[in-house]
């Protein structure tokens, strides 16, 4: 039977949007979290292109809650804020995000953050949007080395971009950047609308896939496990065929978890749990 450790798995606070913090840490800490990867947006965390909230606040409530941070993400999904966007100062100010990003990160004492390449416009030529998500993402992530930190870069749903959609976008996008501190993640979401495998995502890039957004899916949907079609057996079995030992990411999203986040969180970590080596 595939196996994972408890410092693995690693819950999110994006469901938790209409609900404090506080509540969210308590939850997560009574479920039997013991890591968090934290989305770093409003209402819970503020950043934007001048600076960010308070980190040593943020960093007390995690420790009172027994919660270390193993990932962290800058959201790259805004269009204000996104790799590929366009115009100049558009770009600066995206760059000045995610250095801010980056440099909270740090601050946290988080070795990785999490990213997508952006989108653009869809009425625009894709190589523009790829020839400055490259560059943007290159800048970034030399801000990240000096710091400690480093991108990985998950892909998206064909509805959301066309810039890094597929396993094979990703590839090239990470040798067009060619940047040592940005690598592969993967988010089984993505994975299924592109009718992937996480056994073909490792075959791919092996030791350079560094975080995962891991929830089951019909087979897309940002689901609790127990709630979607994806095999995790077969799925945890390709981890410990690779020996991955990095951050398992819950990023459930779906509406239907919106007004009992706590309850998603119970029953992917009860499911979850079978698999526990401790």
């Amino acid at each position: 039977m595939p196996s994972v450790k408890r410092e693995q798995l690693a819950a999110m606070n994006w469901h938790y949007k209409r609900f404090s913090l506080e509540y969210c840490l308590k939850a997560l800490e009574k479920t039997g979290f013991s890591s968090i990867a934290f989305w770093a947006g409003p209402p819970h965390f503020q950043i934007d292109d001048s600076g960010y909230d308070d980190i040593p606040a943020l960093a007390r409530q995690f420790r009172e809650h027994h919660l270390k941070c193993i990932s962290f993400t800058a959201c790259a999904s805004h269009q204000m804020y996104q790799f590929g966007i366009y115009g100049k100062e558009h770009i600066r100010q995206a760059c000045r995000y995610f250095t801010n990003g980056i440099h909270a990160a740090s601050e946290l004492e988080v070795p990785l953050m999490t990213v997508n390449a952006g989108n653009g416009f869809f009425n625009t030529p894709r190589a523009n949007a790829w020839k400055r998500a490259c560059e943007l993402l290159c800048r970034v992530a030399e801000e990240g080395r000096r710091c400690g930190v480093t991108l990985t870069v998950e892909s998206s749903r064909p509805q959301e971009t066309r810039t890094a959609v597929t396993l094979q976008d990703v590839k090239q996008l990470l040798n067009d950047v060619g940047h040592p501190n940005c690598k592969a993640m993967i988010d089984t979401t993505a994975m299924g609308a592109s009718n992937e495998t996480v056994w073909e995502w490792f075959e791919t890039f092996g030791d350079d896939i560094r975080n995962l957004h891991f929830i089951d899916g019909e087979p897309m949907g940002h689901l609790a496990w127990g709630d979607g079609i994806l095999p995790l057996d077969d799925m945890l079995h390709c981890l410990n065929t690779y020996h991955y030992t990095g951050p398992i990411c819950f990023e459930i999203t779906h509406e239907r978890y919106w007004r009992t986040p706590e309850k998603a969180d119970a029953q992917t970590f009860k499911i979850m749990e079978r698999y526990l080596e401790d």
